[in-house]
């Protein structure tokens, strides 16, 4: 189900589906053969986290990371289906619970 208006992020998804895995990480066994891949694994080595939730004490360095998991401490679901009683706290994820209801 993957679709893109590029064709260098088309060519760059097959190559996630060959079983030879040509680039490796220097620090650890982690294979890819998608370039973007091998660095965005790269950072999950960097030991300065620099986002800290100060309820919890989780870290990330990614900020995307750390903003999914600020939802964690939210009490309620502000994304709530038309059709049923379906509630969440992402769009991405409502926006695949939809397509349930086709």
């Amino acid at each position: 189900d993957y679709a893109t208006n590029y064709k260098s992020s088309l060519n760059e998804h097959l190559l996630s589906h060959t079983t030879i895995k040509s680039l490796k990480c220097a620090q650890c066994n982690y294979r890819t053969n998608v370039k973007c891949n091998l660095r965005t694994h790269q950072l999950t080595h960097k030991t300065v986290k620099d986002f800290r939730c100060t309820l919890c004490g989780f870290a990330s360095q990614y900020k995307s990371n750390y903003n999914k998991h600020l939802f964690t401490h939210k009490t309620t679901k502000d994304l709530k289906c038309a059709q049923c009683d379906f509630a969440t706290h992402y769009k991405t994820c409502l926006i695949a619970h939809f397509k349930k209801h086709k």
